[in-house]
């Protein structure tokens, strides 16, 4: 976690000096969204797919 946290730290550094300051600050809130969300996501996805194979099947 702490590895990822300074990859995390040092791209946002590197990508404010390279495409400002906007694109670096949507791309790191953007990360942080995919790993907070991503299991939820994930999990709505197989349940909305077991449903539409139950229904295909039925």
């Amino acid at each position: 976690m702490t590895a990822g946290l300074l990859l995390l730290v040092g791209s946002v550094l590197i990508g404010d000096a390279l495409v400002g300051p906007w694109p670096t600050l949507a791309a790191g809130v953007g990360l942080i969204l995919l790993h907070y969300l991503g299991p939820f996501i994930a999990r709505e996805v197989v349940v909305w797919r077991f449903g539409r194979q139950m229904r295909r099947f039925r």
